[in-house]
């Protein structure tokens, strides 16, 4: 959902690879670009519902013995950003998920009534150790909320110098000078950029018409048990960490504008786009439309 844009901060002959992977494109580019996506693959191979995995083995069995590493971190990270958003932004929301529709591929089922998202007191019984994953009964996961910049994050450490690591719109970026963001914007939107300063920055973008199907899209609204009834249609977050970034998409989609201000470090950049594709700005905690 974003890309680099002139005047371009990585050297125009440095590695510039992709990948199929997580559901969408990988991009890395910089040293060591081969190194991260191939780590890219490897947590995909141990994150992903969509085929056997030590998850799919963990939601089958209620619990995993000698869970992979990696496993437990993300389930950890899932677990922080679901207490840290007070439980909109769960990874408890496969059973909802299903319900909607997205199975194999989204709307690839038909929509059956809204099941039941286990709460915050439910999740504090999920048991993380380092021989040992154990849910309580009637919880099973879904990492998709937090996992693609979680493994953004994790396969970016392979990159050195001047470099960037796009999972389909999460962003992992290393600048040693400024540089500017082209935004894809929704159909019949204007443009967008963003000015991305130097050093470390995580970049997310987010929207209901992505992974989208007639009646439904992949953003479960907890206190629904549905797709949520999203007051944007795609929000981008530019902030200092990518895992951050994309938790940011994900409240401001829910309409959570109190856990916004709340969350958002200072400095943070914040852009949405209405169901009429006026652009909005985050400006002293609060919405602003965007007039030029």
């Amino acid at each position: 959902m974003t890309a680099p844009l002139d005047p371009a901060p990585l050297d125009p002959v440095s590695p510039d690879l992709t990948l199929a992977a997580l559901g969408t494109q990988v991009r890395a580019q910089g040293r060591g670009a081969f190194a991260a996506l191939r780590e890219v693959r490897r947590l995909e191979a141990v994150l992903t519902r969509f085929r056997p995995s030590p998850l799919t083995e963990l939601n089958a069995r209620g619990e995993l013995r000698g869970p992979p590493a990696d496993l437990r971190l993300a389930v950890q990270h899932a677990l922080d950003v679901a207490r840290r958003t007070r439980g909109l932004i769960t990874p408890a929301v496969l059973d909802a998920l299903e319900a909607a529709g997205y199975t194999a591929v989204p709307g690839d089922t038909p929509a059956r009534p809204a099941a039941p998202i286990p709460d915050l007191s439910a999740l504090e019984g999920v048991t993380v150790q380092d021989d040992l994953i154990r849910l309580p009964r009637g919880v099973r996961l879904d990492l998709g909320g937090t996992a693609k910049s979680w493994i953004a994050a994790r396969a970016a450490r392979f990159l050195r110098g001047d470099s960037l690591l796009d999972a389909g719109g999460d962003l992992h970026l290393n600048f040693t000078q400024p540089g500017t963001l082209a935004v894809r914007t929704p159909p019949d939107a204007p443009p967008a950029f963003l000015n991305v300063g130097a050093g470390v920055s995580g970049v997310a973008t987010s929207s209901v018409l992505a992974r989208a199907w007639a009646g439904g899209h992949h953003l479960i609204d907890p206190r629904t048990a549905r797709p949520a009834a999203a007051p944007w249609t795609q929000v981008t977050a530019l902030t200092g960490r990518v895992t951050v970034a994309e938790t940011l998409t994900k409240l401001a989609l829910l309409g959570a504008d109190d856990l916004l201000r709340d969350l958002a470090p200072a400095g943070t950049q914040l852009l949405a786009f209405d169901h009429a594709g006026h652009a909005h700005h985050w400006q002293a905690g609060r919405w602003t439309r965007r007039t030029a």
